[in-house]
């Protein structure tokens, strides 16, 4: 049987490294080996070689013809993958070797340190990107083999910076479990109960939107965020709600941390999504013509269940249908703001309550 070597940071494993090795386990009709690398040699904070190797397991789990080998982890520096492939040829004498690569690896694999020998003791393959450029030159001194699939627009590092979640989702729960990567920075925004709050969120909304076909990742991104603002004090709430939304001062200190949580997404986060910050900005108060993630992040909030009560009915109402269970949730706060005497006094909720309910 063909062995197809690939290799990578895995920082996380995400799903167009799936994808790739699917299509490649399909077309040369092969068995995938996934070798994670010891570091990622192009960043110095890569996560331990257990983080790794756990997601990696999590990500394959299940699928026929796709192994793990830990040579390079188990080395004490990290091999070039002239050694690897090197490795490989020895380990599997009478095996047909492939290594899989991307397009834009493709292009510069004349820099690679003895690229010649590569090619010499493995067929090399590379995944065609549509619109991109290749290095013709390259594809024919190396003899490079091309395949053709569905693509996965994907980025470990975006995943790593929460500008996406394309992971498989029992790796996005090792990621929440183990306080990797953009969780490490969240917690430094907030404490633990409301960290813990922010991820209970994080989940309905993203089973919500699943449910319903629509964008898990911005479901998730906007919820896991959406009270990123709450560790701010009192003072300094004040101060940079003069400084950024003065017109929204009259509203109620209750509801600044919504605006300002904006604020840092984009400044610190550097989310530029505008779906995702209106989710944030109008979570609390809710406003006329929301989006559907507006809706969905602002009844996710509201019926979480880690708020105390028992919001069951509530979240099946919008299990069944987002649009009457957004309706039937904001009924719901208005009958409990009523109830508690507490006056509606802000003009956002005012207008999304009369827009709404009438």
């Amino acid at each position: 049987m063909s062995k197809v070597i690939f290799g990578g940071g895995f920082d996380p494993v995400h799903l167009g490294h799936i994808n790739m090795a699917e299509q490649a386990r399909k077309i040369l009709k092969g068995e995938v080996i996934f070798v994670p690398a010891k570091i990622a040699v192009w960043k110095a904070d890569s996560v331990s070689s257990k983080h790794k190797l756990a997601m990696l397991k999590l990500a394959i789990e299940g699928q026929k013809d796709f192994s793990i080998d830990t040579y390079e982890l188990e080395q004490k520096k990290q091999p070039r993958s002239f050694q690897t492939v090197e490795y490989f040829k020895n380990k599997y004498p009478n095996d047909k070797l492939y290594f899989l690569i991307g397009q834009d690896q493709a292009n510069s694999f004349h820099l690679w340190a003895r690229p010649e020998q590569i090619a010499l003791n493995a067929q090399i393959v590379y995944y065609k990107r549509p619109k991109y450029i290749i290095n013709r030159e390259n594809i024919e001194k190396y003899n490079m083999m091309e395949i053709e699939g569905p693509v996965v627009d994907a980025s470990s590092s975006e995943i790593r910076e929460l500008h996406s979640i394309c992971v498989k989702e029992e790796v996005l729960h090792y990621i929440e479990d183990h306080n990797l990567y953009f969780i490490k920075k969240i917690k430094k925004y907030i404490g633990r109960s409301r960290f813990k709050h922010s991820l209970s969120v994080a989940h309905l909304a993203f089973n919500l939107a699943k449910r319903h076909s629509l964008d898990t990742q911005k479901a998730y991104i906007a919820a896991i965020l959406h009270d990123i603002a709450k560790g701010i004090s009192d003072r300094k709430s004040l101060a940079l709600m003069k400084q950024y939304y003065p017109q929204y001062l009259g509203i109620g200190s209750y509801s600044y941390h919504q605006f300002l949580g904006s604020l840092i997404v984009k400044r610190d986060f550097l989310i530029q999504d505008e779906d995702i910050l209106n989710a944030i900005k109008y979570h609390t108060t809710g406003r006329p013509n929301m989006s559907w993630l507006e809706k969905l992040v602002y009844v996710s909030d509201k019926v979480d269940p880690t708020r105390g009560y028992d919001s069951s009915n509530l979240i099946k109402a919008v299990e069944e249908d987002l649009e009457k269970g957004f309706l039937t949730v904001l009924k719901a706060n208005q009958e409990f703001l009523i109830k508690k005497h507490e006056a509606i006094d802000n003009p956002l909720t005012e207008e999304c309550f009369k827009s709404y309910l009438g």
